[in-house]
């Protein structure tokens, strides 16, 4: 999974879009250690040592409580986040996120629901996000993945210009199923 994301994230700072990684499995520093392991120079590009490009988040720190969500945190961190980037002139904000996989691996697919639901009025910057998930994970299955992301696209095209998905396989270490469902 983070290969695939961290692509999405290279490719993203390489091309001056602000780009947020969010985690609900890992620690922000587990994920910066493996972000520079896998060539992204997180000095270079974090706020404090570096351009400001990249935010590294535990999704918790937005969303609060997986059970309940803090809707109006989620919408203003979204915002302020947003906002930042167009005072650093970014092209726009890439997402990379394993938190719909999080939430849908824990049964909680309403919830991720009104998390993405609450983001209802467009950005100021165009935004593309990525999730991913293990085809190994019986919940991932068990969710009609395709169902819910054209439940998802439908209520948020206007404001996403892309959300985009991956089952890999953790097993063979592979892609199995890539949708790119941009607008």
């Amino acid at each position: 999974m983070q290969r695939i994301h961290f692509a999405f994230v290279k490719s993203g700072l390489d091309d001056n879009w602000g780009t947020v990684y969010l985690t609900a499995t890992q620690s922000t520093d587990e994920v910066r250690k493996s972000m520079q392991k896998h060539g992204i120079n997180t000095y270079q590009y974090e706020e404090g040592s570096g351009d400001g490009s990249l935010i590294i988040l535990r999704g918790e720190e937005i969303y609060k409580n997986p059970n309940n969500p803090d809707l109006d945190n989620w919408i203003n961190a979204t915002k302020s986040i947003s906002d930042m980037f167009i005072s650093k002139g970014k092209k726009g904000v890439r997402v990379a996120a394993d938190l719909s996989a999080y939430f849908i691996s824990h049964g909680l697919g309403g919830q991720w629901h009104k998390l993405e639901y609450a983001l209802g009025k467009k950005l100021s910057l165009p935004m593309s996000i990525l999730c991913a998930y293990d085809s190994g994970s019986s919940k991932t299955w068990d969710t009609d993945l395709l169902k819910f992301y054209d439940q998802i696209n439908s209520e948020t095209k206007e404001f996403v210009d892309a959300h985009s998905f991956v089952i890999y396989t953790l097993e063979q270490n592979s892609v199995i199923l890539q949708f790119d469902l941009g607008y």
